[in-house]
């Protein structure tokens, strides 16, 4: 459901408003009201906002090295070879009756080298001996996991960047929110010796 143009507007504006006092609170001007630890926040708000824009050059730093490591292992040594089925694939018996799933299998392989090996591969559904299949092996001849995809490659340098920012993000909000707490510490201190000074002064009146 919809809110009313007017709702919507109102929210705007309260939004406005709100983004306004908290620049209003944080920039820098001339105004006597504002005390040094008021100040001193601000300067600290402006260099965290600027520790986190620096971040990026880091972050992206680290992303294009994942993405080169990623992209330069590619095969890292392993190739396609065809292995040929020596058995069927298994059949599981359900409630239903037999169902054939892929999985692994035993299979015979030959490398580029002549050199002949068997082993266990992973085969699909209803693969009957004498079935000829696509496997990735590494540099000794056994199976191993196809390399990353040129999509994986991207994924893993855009997380990287990702992970680096929002750890800089938050090393900065958790040193702000720590200065944030010792200047409220200061202003407390401040506000009770002022307290305790005022009411020394009516004490005297009095007596």
């Amino acid at each position: 459901m919809m809110a009313p143009p007017g709702e919507s507007r109102q929210g705007v504006f309260v939004m406005r408003d709100s983004v306004m006092r908290q620049v209003r609170r944080y920039r820098f001007d001339r105004n006597p009201l504002r005390r040094r630890s008021d100040r001193l926040e601000s300067l600290a708000l402006l260099v965290a906002v600027l520790l986190v824009l620096l971040s990026a050059w880091p972050a992206v730093a680290a992303g294009r090295q994942a993405y080169q490591s990623a992209a330069s292992a590619g095969a890292g040594g392993r190739l396609q070879v065809d292995a040929t089925l020596l058995a069927d694939v298994p059949v599981s018996p359900t409630s239903f009756g037999s169902l054939s799933r892929g999985g692994p299998v035993e299979a015979r392989w030959t490398l580029p080298s002549g050199q002949e090996h068997t082993g266990q591969v992973r085969a699909p559904a209803l693969a009957k001996a004498g079935t000829t299949v696509r496997i990735w092996v590494d540099e000794t001849g056994r199976p191993a996991l196809p390399p990353p995809s040129a999509l994986e490659v991207r994924i893993t340098g855009v997380v990287t960047v990702l992970l680096v920012m929002l750890g800089a993000v938050a090393a900065v909000l958790i040193a702000l929110a720590a200065f944030r707490w010792l200047v409220d510490r200061g202003r407390y201190r401040a506000w009770e010796d002022a307290w305790s000074l005022i009411d020394e002064r009516r004490r005297r009146r009095r007596s």
